[in-house]
C-alpha cells in the first residue's frame, strides 16, 4: 500500500519474436515502434500521455506517487523509457513496462504489444479521434494546502476518531492523504483528476452531516480515485460517496472509484468507458441511487455490467442504504455475488 513519504504523519533490445496462434509469427522490435503503436500501447495499459516532443511521450511514473508533473518519459520508436524522479528511477523498455504494469509474463507481454502494434495500424479513423478529442483541463490545487490538512488530521483525536467512527482506518488515512481543519470541524478528502494532479477537495463536518467543496472543484470532470483505479487492471467498482470508496478499498478492492454525489456527468461516463470494460455498480439502495446506477449502466451497454448484491434477490445486507453500513465481510460478500445487468432486471423489474 502506498502511503505518503514520511509515514505516520509527517510530509515533509530487442524483444523476442513470438507466434500468435493461428497467425503468422510477429516480431515485437523495440526499434520498430510508430509513434501511433507506441501511444497504443501506453493507452492500453492504463497511462495517460501528458505531453510530447517530436521523438518522446511524457506520462505520470505509476511506480511512485507522481501527482505534480509527468516525471516518466519513452522514446516513439525505441519504447525504451525512464523516470527521471531520483527517489525513483525506473526504466525499462517497452515489453517490461507492459509486464510491470499490466501484471503480466513475458508470453502475455509479447502478446499484448503485438496484437496492439497490429490494432494501431487499422485504427486511424480512432487515432484522430482521440487527437482532436476536446479533453477537460484542470487547476491544480495547492498541495501544501493538503499536506497542512493531513498533518493537523495527525495532532487531531477528534478528527481521526470521526474517521473511525466510520469505519475508516489509519492505514486509509494515510494512504488516501486524508486531513482535518479544525476552523471548520471538517474532516477533509482530496480529490485528483484522472492523470493524479490535485485539484480539489470534500469536507464533512463532525458534528452535522454538512459537506462542503473547494471552490469549483471539478467533480463533472473527474472520478474520486481514478488516477489509481485506471492503473490496477480493466476492471472497476463504482459507489457514489468517497467514504463509500474508501471502505471498498479497505475490504480488498482498491480498483473502485466514487461519483461524488447522486449525479454522473457525461465526461464521468467517457472516463469510465475509456479506461475500464467490466463496470460494478455498487450506488446506494434508495430510489435515487438505483436510478443512478441504472443510468449508468445504459449510458455503457457495450461493457461488461455486473450489479453488487447479497444473495440473489437482495441488494445488500440487513436494509443497509450503502457501503457505509456494512461490514468488510459483507463488502466482500457484495461483491464476489455480483450479478450481471440480466439477471438485476429479471429480480428488480
Amino acid at each position: 500500500m502506498e502511503v505518503p513519504n514520511d509515514y505516520p504523519w509527517s510530509l515533509c533490445g530487442k524483444e523476442e519474436g513470438m507466434r500468435d496462434r493461428g497467425s503468422n509469427t510477429r516480431e515485437v522490435n523495440s526499434t520498430q515502434y510508430s509513434e501511433a503503436q507506441t501511444k497504443s500501447i501506453i493507452k492500453e495499459i492504463g497511462l495517460h500521455i501528458a505531453g510530447e516532443t517530436s521523438t518522446e511521450f511524457s506520462f505520470y511514473c505509476p511506480f511512485h506517487s507522481n501527482t505534480h508533473s509527468a516525471s516518466c518519459s519513452i522514446n516513439k520508436s525505441t519504447g525504451a523509457w525512464l523516470c527521471f524522479n531520483p527517489s525513483c528511477g525506473e526504466s525499462g523498455n517497452l515489453l517490461e513496462l507492459v509486464k510491470k504494469v499490466g501484471h503480466k509474463n513475458d508470453f502475455e507481454a509479447m502478446r499484448f504489444i503485438g496484437l496492439k502494434m497490429a490494432d494501431a495500424l487499422d485504427n486511424f479513423d480512432e487515432m484522430m479521434a482521440d487527437i482532436l478529442e476536446d479533453k477537460p483541463e484542470f487547476e491544480e490545487f495547492p498541495q501544501e494546502t493538503l499536506d497542512n490538512l493531513y498533518n493537523e488530521l495527525g495532532k487531531s483525536e477528534v478528527g481521526k476518531s470521526y474517521f473511525i467512527s466510520r469505519g475508516i482506518n489509519e492505514d486509509s488515512m494515510h494512504y488516501f492523504n486524508l486531513g482535518y481543519s479544525q476552523k471548520q470541524d471538517m474532516v477533509i478528502v482530496p480529490v485528483h483528476s484522472p492523470d493524479g494532479l490535485p485539484v480539489g477537495l470534500v469536507g464533512r463536518s463532525i458534528k452535522e452531516k454538512r459537506f462542503k467543496n473547494s471552490t469549483n472543484l471539478p467533480r463533472s470532470k473527474t472520478l474520486f480515485n481514478i488516477h489509481r483505479a485506471k492503473k490496477i487492471g480493466n476492471q472497476v467498482i463504482i459507489v457514489e460517496s468517497c467514504f463509500d470508496a474508501i471502505r471498498v478499498h479497505q475490504a480488498g478492492f482498491p480498483n473502485v472509484v466514487a461519483t461524488l454525489g447522486g449525479h454522473i456527468s457525461p465526461d464521468n461516463i467517457n472516463l469510465l468507458n475509456r479506461y475500464f470494460g467490466t463496470i460494478t455498480i455498487m450506488t446506494d439502495s434508495d430510489v435515487a441511487g438505483r436510478d443512478l446506477g441504472r443510468h449508468i449502466s445504459n449510458k455503457l451497454r457495450m461493457k461488461n455490467i455486473l450489479w453488487a448484491s447479497y444473495e440473489y434477490g437482495k441488494i445488500y445486507p440487513n436494509d443497509a442504504k450503502d457501503v457505509g453500513d456494512m461490514t468488510d465481510k459483507e463488502i466482500v460478500s457484495c461483491i464476489k455475488n455480483a450479478v450481471s445487468e440480466i439477471e438485476y432486471r429479471s429480480w428488480n423489474k
